[in-house]
């Protein structure tokens, strides 16, 4: 059964996103394009959300390396290391970014 209904979500996924598609294609405010093809807003937003999340799904996260000048080498730093990655980041780091970015990175591990 969860096959079918797996099926039968990504059949629903895939028609919204054409429909999506062709909504930013017509040139029309999203309101007038979903009065013209009988589709409710709430309906069109609901499925807009599902796209981008299952987009969003896709995309692998990348660590880059970047150094800045601007980082003395005495300040405080925390280092976080995950098999051969490493991580070093400021002290004074955003913790609940620093725990949504490592949750994207759970989520494709």
């Amino acid at each position: 059964m969860a096959d079918v209904l797996a099926v039968r979500n990504e059949f629903r996924l895939q028609n919204w996103m054409e429909i999506i598609r062709e909504c930013e294609e017509s040139g029309l405010s999203n309101r007038e394009f979903c009065f013209q093809r009988g589709i409710s807003e709430k309906t069109y937003y609901y499925w807009l959300r599902k796209v981008l999340a299952a987009a969003a799904a896709v995309i692998e996260p990348q660590l880059v390396r970047v150094d800045s000048p601007e980082m003395s080498s005495t300040e405080q730093m925390i280092e976080i290391r995950y098999g051969r990655a490493e991580l070093k980041l400021p002290e004074d780091v955003d913790l609940k970014a620093l725990a949504a970015f490592l949750n994207t990175l759970r989520r494709h591990d």
